[in-house]
């Protein structure tokens, strides 16, 4: 039986303004090689200075994953030539500002916590782009933006817990405000080391370079795992390398030959000084983290009564968790709260492509909502009708329920009426349910509920189905 182990190294853009070492903006998808200047190409002459901001963001994610702050950390320099990187190596700490900590996670058995071995700040590289006629082109912009380099312990047993490590971590950064962690723009980028073996010595590892999804981080592993075994069951052995994911044909492709660290000639950067800390620039962070998603995750459980799966939606982005919080206040019920935003409300948002932020409805109409169902003007049918109409106008739903005319209807002789037709229209349906077809009643329901356009009260639809063909 093999034994996977696996660690990941995740790369997280630190959300400033300007860049690590110089005043350069930061901008996702600004005009190439415009937010640049000779310290961030590093032209000769030029000296850096660290980004205070920075240091403060490093320092409460670092508080929030539990690690150990260094109250003395170096910068170094990391050698390696790589055309999106303009002075030929990468400043980075070879002390790094945090060590220790840990990220928990539920693997459906229980927590298990993924330790952390270090956090350290560095600046990233440039991006390349590769044309179909062969041809490659480099844009700067993004040299020198400020990183977080947090590298777990290999205690990742499985590409399932690798994924929930790397969700919790995500949503922890985006918690306490130090990066926006979006994949999609490179803001989060995951590179997991994976190694087999058939006893407590760990195997060859491999790397698989900058994934920016958790889907191509699960698929990475799996497949590298498979891999891996088969490798070893043709008797060949494994070469510690550096993998690049092929999406198209899903599978890992050598990159080149895994650099060990003496190949990077690491040496202190000479133009900055070690950067200290004191009690005061810590405390100051740690006053200013949130409620964290773990946290969060296990207090809306059992204070709402929700399921695991709920809340670990709830829990993606602050802002969904407090709009649901929100919302119950404002007098909806819990369950009826869960439902709309998971299912209604990032339905419709996921459907049109847009993000929370662009929903007009707040918490206070799913309370009106709520409310409106409970004193009968309305059913959950029309509810989430109604709530789907006006997520995007903020509209107020009593008002849209009287314009469009969607009150429910309860008078029993009007649903009588429609019951006594849909019998006529049916007999053959009528006459099997008679003969112990009881699975046919919701049948019937639904034709009534048709009938009355969606605006039949259910309960009387019931009991009014029930007197009439009981008394058949």
């Amino acid at each position: 039986m093999y034994k996977a182990t696996i660690g990941i190294e995740v790369h997280a853009q630190i959300k400033t303004k300007t860049k690590m070492f110089c005043g350069c903006k930061v901008e996702f998808l600004g005009k190439s090689n415009t937010n640049i200047c000779p310290v961030c190409m590093g032209e000769p002459g030029t000296l850096p200075r660290v980004n205070k901001r920075a240091v403060e963001l490093a320092v409460r994610t670092a508080i929030a994953l539990h690690a150990r702050i260094n109250m003395r950390s170096i910068f170094a320099r990391k050698n390696y030539f790589y055309p999106d990187l303009p002075k030929g190596y990468q400043i980075t700490q070879s002390i790094p500002l945090a060590e220790g900590g840990y990220v928990e996670i539920d693997t459906g058995n229980g927590k298990k916590k993924i330790a952390i071995t270090r956090l350290h700040i560095e600046e990233d590289a440039g991006k390349l782009f590769h044309t179909a006629e062969g041809h490659s082109f480099v844009d700067f912009n993004r040299s020198g933006v400020p990183l977080m380099e947090i590298v777990s312990e290999p205690v990742i047993k499985n590409e399932k817990e690798a994924v929930a490590y790397l969700k919790r971590l995500r949503q922890i950064v985006r918690y306490v405000g130090s990066s926006d962690a979006d994949m999609e723009k490179g803001q989060f980028r995951c590179e997991p080391n994976i190694s087999v073996s058939k006893d407590e010595n760990r195997g060859t590892k491999t790397e698989v370079k900058n994934l920016n999804s958790l889907k191509a981080v699960e698929r990475a592993i799996k497949y590298e795992i498979s891999r891996q075994i088969k490798t070893i069951d043709r008797g060949e052995i494994i070469i510690q390398q550096t993998m690049l994911w092929d999406k198209k044909r899903q599978m890992a492709i050598p990159m080149r030959k895994k650099e060990g660290v003496n190949e990077y000639r690491y040496f202190k950067e000479p133009d900055l000084i070690p950067l200290i800390l004191n009690d005061g620039d810590i405390e100051k962070q740690r006053k200013s983290i949130p409620e964290l998603p773990g946290e969060k995750f296990d207090r809306l459980i059992k204070q709402y009564g929700i399921k695991k799966e709920e809340a670990e939606i709830l829990v993606e982005f602050p802002y969904i968790a407090s709009f649901f919080e929100k919302s119950v206040e404002s007098g909806c019920s819990p369950k009826y709260a869960i439902g709309w935003i998971t299912t209604d409300i990032l339905g419709e948002l996921n459907k049109a492509g847009k993000k929370f932020s662009d929903i007009k409805t707040g918490p206070s109409h799913l309370a009106a909502l709520n409310k409106l169902i409970d004193n009968k003007t309305i059913n959950m049918n029309i509810a989430k009708n109604v709530l789907r109409s006006i997520i995007f106008t903020g509209e107020d739903g009593n008002d849209y329920v009287k314009a469009n005319n969607l009150a429910q209807v309860t008078d029993e002789n009007a649903i009588e009426n429609a019951v006594k037709e849909l019998i006529e229209e049916n007999a053959k349906e009528v006459e099997r349910y008679k003969n112990g077809e009881e699975k046919l009643f919701g049948f019937f329901v639904g034709q009534v509920m048709k009938k009355m356009r969606g605006k039949a009260n259910p309960g009387v639809v019931n009991k009014v189905l029930k007197d009439i063909l009981n008394r058949r």
